[in-house]
């Protein structure tokens, strides 16, 4: 028991306070599993050991009973004949990246998948045609990106000017699409 001395402020007196310890020997309150013998006494060395060597008896296991690929894909494939010299660059994730992007502006060439140059409108007319305007937005009321839309950049920036003067007028709400796409319940 230990006992300590408190002044009191403003006063003269001098007030005793006692208390006791809680048994220090009593555990910390545990579940069965932590109370086990060997879990803290370091005798279940053997079950680690076991745990790992069957962890690595999985891995081999794996490792002889699975094939290799059978078809690898062409993007990641070169296709040199016979007699080219090649570059070590020719096989870095760059050029992998630089081909990527070739292919992708060779497509673009092909033909104009932007809407507005096929259907020869402007986008900037459409701020009064809320409909058509929530085609082109998220369920959430968010401008979909040029990879979505397809819409090349100057339509694209054409596109959200046109969907911010909706907004502004009031025809647009800039949370959900318009009402006629927004999901209806029958009652």
């Amino acid at each position: 028991m230990y006992s300590r001395r408190l002044l009191t402020k403003g006063l003269k007196s001098v007030r005793s306070v006692s208390y006791t310890p809680r048994n220090l020997n009593k555990g910390l309150p545990s579940t069965p599993e932590m109370k086990s013998n060997g879990s803290w006494t370091g005798q279940d060395t053997r079950d680690k050991d076991s745990v790992i060597n069957q962890v690595i008896g999985l891995a081999r296991n794996f490792q002889e009973n699975t094939q290799p690929p059978t078809q690898v894909d062409p993007s990641l494939t070169k296709r040199f004949s016979a007699g080219d010299t090649y570059d070590p660059f020719d096989f870095s994730s760059d050029k992998l990246d630089i081909e990527r992007r070739e292919r992708r502006s060779a497509q673009r060439s092909k033909g104009s998948t932007d809407p507005f140059d096929r259907a020869g409108i402007d986008p900037l007319d459409l701020y009064t045609m809320p409909e058509i305007l929530s085609k082109f937005l998220t369920s959430t009321g968010q401008i979909l990106p040029r990879e979505i839309t397809g819409c090349t950049g100057k339509n694209q920036r054409k596109l959200s000017i046109a969907i911010e003067r909706s907004r502004h007028c009031g025809l647009l709400s800039s949370v959900h699409k318009h009402s006629r796409y927004l999901p209806s319940r029958t009652l």
